[in-house]
């Protein structure tokens, strides 16, 4: 029998191929062997967030942090997802956290950014984002905030509105949690 985490590795290439059936199945099989599980907690969220079940990612997104509430890139994420469901103070708080206790210095930065687009300060974003993305060693998370700032640099006030708009998808950044 396979241990929780050779399930979450299973899932993780299952999902990279597109196969988002199977991914839960081996996520919910690593969950039955160790419940407590923040990071696949944290990938079956982002499995329902490519999904499309934002709500059940959010929640998701809650249990991985309750298990582990230091895992920044599931706190940035929870953030994201509760832009995406125009649910603003959840966001703000998640931001602020991390601006507060992160280590990483470009989270800092980036959760800095969506604080100052909460706020209806484009300048300030787009000061934010291009402060982050020099030390930031995260690909997806790089190439994603780049975008980000692209848009934002493109629409001199962007309004809040849209501020969820360029937010990434959860699966971006599966490398960043995979466990040995």
């Amino acid at each position: 029998m396979l241990d929780a985490s050779e399930y979450l590795h299973l899932a993780i290439n299952a999902s990279q191929n597109g196969d988002h059936h199977a991914a839960l199945n081996y996520l919910n099989t690593a969950l039955e062997l160790e419940p407590k599980n923040a990071a696949v907690h944290y990938f079956r969220a982002a499995e329902h967030a490519e999904l499309g079940l934002l709500e059940r990612a959010h929640a998701e997104m809650i249990e991985a942090l309750e298990f582990d509430p230091g895992m920044d890139i599931a706190r940035f994420q929870f953030g994201l997802l509760s832009l995406q469901l125009s649910k603003t103070d959840e966001a703000r708080k998640a931001f602020n956290s991390l601006q507060a206790t992160s280590k990483d210095s470009s989270l800092r930065e980036f959760s800095g950014a969506y604080l100052e687009l909460l706020d209806e300060n484009t300048q300030g974003a787009i000061a934010r984002l291009t402060q982050g993305l020099p030390d930031c060693s995260n690909p997806a998370l790089k190439a994603d905030m780049q975008r980000v700032l692209a848009s934002l640099s493109d629409v001199p006030s962007a309004p809040s509105a849209n501020i969820a708009e360029p937010a990434v998808f959860l699966g971006a950044y599966r490398d960043t949690l995979e466990t040995s």
